[in-house]
């Protein structure tokens, strides 16, 4: 009789740590899957678009820079051309404005707790410059209020779509 109730008492015990850790894995697993599913959002939605936009306006700055653009400590507002002007306003700007859309529209996206701050640079800068746009219509022409935070937006915007696309393969790799 104690032979038989030990049996089923192990028996019991079996079962019990089996189904525990049947629903501890399957927890980890549902964890794993909503963590891919929320990286695979930012991809989709906020850091590839912005990442292509970003290389995107970075390949047009750097061939203005070495064919129509004087150099730095050149440049002016006063000084500005009517070509510099033609691919501000048709090549840059609309894809500062997407890339600004992006980032306000995708902010729940946002890797960190916080926008971070060449995020937050990035599209006070582009509102600034739209209004000196709309004051050079006016004749008036001036330096934007916010510079461009330059390599502090590009270098975020690159290093967090790598950091994702990395996270990605990662959890894809364990999952199957």
């Amino acid at each position: 009789m104690t032979a038989a109730i030990i049996t089923a008492s192990a028996s019991i015990v079996v079962a019990v740590l089996a189904f525990l850790l049947s629903q501890r894995a399957q927890i980890r697993q549902e964890r794993r899957q909503a963590r891919l599913a929320r990286i695979n959002s930012q991809l989709r939605d906020l850091y590839g678009p912005l990442n292509t936009l970003v290389d995107t306006n970075e390949q047009i700055w750097e061939a203005l820079r070495a064919t129509i653009l004087p150099a730095r400590d050149e440049r002016s507002p006063e000084a500005s051309t009517s070509e510099w002007r033609k691919w501000r306003d048709q090549a840059l700007m609309p894809t500062n404005r997407r890339m600004r859309e992006l980032i306000i529209e995708h902010a729940d996206l946002i890797i960190e707790s916080e926008v971070p701050q060449p995020l937050r640079d990035f599209c006070a800068h582009i509102s600034s410059l739209e209004v000196a746009i709309f004051e050079e219509a006016e004749g008036v022409r001036r330096r934007t209020l916010i510079e461009h935070p330059g390599s502090d937006f590009t270098s975020y915007v690159h290093t967090s779509f790598v950091r994702l696309k990395e996270e990605q393969q990662r959890l894809l790799g364990r999952s199957t």
